[in-house]
């Protein structure tokens, strides 16, 4: 019998970049592969459709408290997973408690996912006040913890060597397939370049 793998990330499905290409686009395979999973992310949908909207102060701080209490119920789900993926953060606030809970009270193995330098502080300037309640040194200690750490590129992955030597050099890949080869009539003489990022790395 296969493994199975609880996956915890902070926005909702198929909505942030770093998602959708560091496990998202892997999700079916896993399903085909006859791996036993399940998804949770931290955000409601309600609350990714104002995060980064101005204003809304109290109903985002609401809807932060409340993907923190969703991730403390979940606990004896996760208990029942063999695997516990971790993209960036399990919870975007304070000190890494329900990780701590996840790997030295639960005792699961985590395999730790980033492809940003996340431990850079970084805010989007609609959320400029929420700053004070992010813990960037955060990503040291889940590093540590790791049973497997799965970094997006090189640079990533020497910093994540200080803390684990488990450490994957896992690139960021494109399903150029299904998405990014698709070239209408209007742009197949032009070459075409995109990028995709999040409000709090655009600058």
């Amino acid at each position: 019998m296969k493994p199975s793998i609880i996956f915890l990330f902070p926005y909702p499905l198929n909505e942030a970049p770093s998602q959708r290409f560091r496990f998202v686009q892997y999700l079916d395979i896993l399903k085909e592969r006859g791996y036993c999973f399940q998804t949770h992310a931290y955000l409601s949908n309600n609350a990714w459709k104002i995060l980064y909207q101005p204003g809304h102060f109290f109903s985002k701080f609401l809807r932060i408290i409340r993907g923190y209490i969703n991730r403390l119920l979940l606990l004896p789900k996760i208990s029942k997973f063999d695997y516990v993926f971790i993209h960036r953060e399990a919870a975007p606030l304070g000190p890494p408690i329900i990780e701590f809970l996840i790997a030295k009270v639960l005792r699961k193995k985590i395999i730790y996912d980033f492809d940003d330098a996340i431990w850079l502080p970084n805010f989007s300037e609609s959320n400029k006040f929420f700053s004070f309640i992010k813990w960037y040194s955060n990503s040291k200690v889940l590093c540590r913890w790791a049973y497997k750490v799965s970094c997006g590129n090189e640079y990533l992955c020497n910093f994540a060597k200080q803390f684990n030597q488990n450490v994957v050099y896992n690139p960021t890949t494109i399903d150029t397939v299904n998405y990014h080869n698709q070239v209408s009539n209007q742009h197949k003489q032009k070459f075409v370049i995109g990028w995709t990022g999040s409000h709090s790395t655009t600058r």
